[in-house]
């Protein structure tokens, strides 16, 4: 005996790259052997997931599970037999206004016939047959009618024009939901022997493709006061996304960071072989023209596939949008962390995204500012966050707003609770920068045939905030690119807090409120009298 059982989704759990599905359905059994159908399912589905259980008040033994191929002369979703009903509808629109123009071309033809015999009226009225009224009649009525029909038909046109936009657009929203859920499906066929006559719960699992998960950050920085410690507000959305080729209406959401798609075993190295190299013997003389054609093809394929990559703007990150976070339950299963919505959600089969609050977390950041003014006279302030939530904060894309001011994007990497992290929010106006160059001297001692320049830079900071502000300062010594040339290090104020072996100079210095800070660095520079050397500066 085979009984469809109608099935709804409960519940999704949503990977990276995939997602797992669960149906349940309710059906009632007398005792014996049964076959029951789970129709519709869709294409994306992996058969070696499926997996099937059930409970109820009858006793019954689970038997085989098969999968097999339906075909169905319409597409079986509910909002593709919609847009299908719809685009007939219009279908059926278009056919009755052309049939009604071709009632009024006809119409039209006979009038402009009338309209023709005009020389055979003014005989008859010659001659008695008509009289003046009988024929401004006629002629008045020829032309009512014309000018009816001819703006019944632009009307008639206009209408035609706006169906056939109708009807083009339901048709390629039709072939999106027909892309993901063509007019064939699976059916799950499911063999069970009923001890006892009773009711079962059905409950179908399985893993489908074309469905994933990404995390979205709003980060905000407040600033209240110079009283009041600054806080990083963390929205920690999740945008789901599926094409899976059913709608998830009303389910329970979990989102999960494990990768079932990889290998449960470590992959095996192959032997590293170090062999001698054999040079290849030359190639023929008739043949190098070729060779030489086709690489110099390849090269050029090559480059201009680089120059489309180079050139190519990153994909623009959606507005964020203000939404009522509902923190989210998370829990951890050997390396894999899952997030439970605690809403149910609707996320349709046409790609569109979905975003799921997970929780809002709120840090506190240790505040700085950076700044390189041999590049740009500017500061810029940086916060410190270590993560003291329960929360792991996965790769993605991070709107920054300080206040309620938009400041920029910025990516986040993989941050484990307990772990730090930093973020850049912008120029900081209230921090003034200013580098300059104050000396350029030419030595006139006499040193052989050696030239000697002296340099001297002054970089001064000032503090426009009410509060204190920790500012790194970064600038750099020129470095030798040549034996003869020899670079010495000057008198440095105040002596920097840290110097690399390529020059770089860094002061780390806190600022008062309203004060300011001048620093200035000394170099020479020695090079033969003969030698041309460059990236030294000018005073003009």
């Amino acid at each position: 005996m085979t009984t469809t059982v109608e099935t709804i989704i409960t519940n999704v759990t949503v990977y990276t790259d995939r997602a797992r599905v669960t149906r349940s359905g309710k059906v009632s059994v007398e005792a014996g052997r049964h076959r029951l159908e789970i129709p519709k399912l869709p294409l994306t589905l992996s058969p070696e997931s499926v997996r099937v259980s059930g409970q109820g008040t009858a006793r019954a033994r689970l038997g085989s599970v098969d999968l097999r191929h339906a075909f169905y002369t319409q597409t079986p979703s509910t909002a593709a037999a919609e847009l299908e009903r719809r685009i007939e509808e219009l279908g059926d629109q278009e056919s009755t206004l052309s049939d009604e123009v071709s009632v009024l071309e006809t119409s039209l033809n006979f009038l402009n016939g009338l309209a023709e015999q005009g020389e055979n009226y003014s005989r008859g009225l010659a001659y008695g047959k008509f009289s003046v009224n009988e024929s401004a009649n006629l002629l008045e009525f020829i032309a009512e009618r014309t000018a009816f029909t001819q703006e019944r038909l632009r009307a008639i046109a206009i209408e035609k024009r706006d169906l056939e936009r109708q009807k083009t657009k339901l048709e390629q929203e039709l072939g999106q939901i027909r892309n993901a859920r063509p007019r064939e499906r699976y059916t799950a066929a499911i063999d069970i022997e009923a001890l006892t006559a009773g009711d079962l719960e059905i409950e179908l699992v399985y893993i489908v493709s074309k469905a994933a998960w990404t995390p979205l950050y709003d980060l905000r920085l407040s600033e209240s006061s110079a009283e009041q410690e600054p806080s990083v507000e963390i929205s920690y959305l999740a945008q789901v996304t599926q094409r899976s080729g059913e709608d998830w209406s009303n389910v329970q959401l979990t989102l999960s960071t494990a990768r079932p798609a990889l290998s449960a075993t470590l992959p095996e190295l192959d032997p590293w072989y170090v062999q001698v190299y054999q040079p290849l013997p030359p190639p023929m003389p008739a043949a190098a023209p070729r060779a030489k054609r086709s690489m110099k093809k390849q090269g050029g394929m090559l480059r201009t596939a680089m120059a489309d990559f180079a050139g190519a703007e990153p994909e623009a990150e959606p507005e964020p949008v203000q939404m009522e976070v509902v923190q989210a339950k998370i829990s951890q299963e050997g390396g894999a962390v899952t997030f439970n919505v605690p809403q149910p959600a609707d996320v349709p089969s046409d790609g569109s995204p979905h975003k799921s609050a997970i929780a809002t977390i709120s840090l506190r950041p240790e505040l700085d500012y950076l700044t390189a003014p041999k590049l740009v006279e500017a500061a810029y302030r940086r916060a410190t966050i270590s993560n003291d939530s329960e929360f792991i904060l996965l790769p993605g894309s991070a709107s920054i707003f300080y206040g309620n001011e938009f400041i920029g994007a910025t990516k986040l990497k993989h941050v484990a609770p307990n772990e730090s992290f930093k973020i850049f929010l912008g120029v900081d106006d209230r921090i003034k920068v200013e580098r300059k160059l104050i000396s350029r001297q030419v030595d006139k001692r006499l040193l052989g045939d050696k030239r000697r320049l002296r340099y001297a830079y002054q970089i001064k900071i000032k503090n426009l905030r009410d509060q204190v502000a920790r500012i790194i300062i970064q600038d750099q010594l020129p470095v030798s690119g040549h034996e003869s040339v020899k670079i010495q290090k000057g008198e440095i104020q105040p002596p920097p807090d840290k110097q690399t072996d390529l020059g770089i100079l860094e002061w780390d210095q806190s600022l008062e409120a309203g004060q300011e800070l001048e620093l200035t660095f000394e170099f020479s520079v020695e090079h033969p009298r003969d030698l041309t050397i460059t990236g030294l500066p000018t005073i003009h």
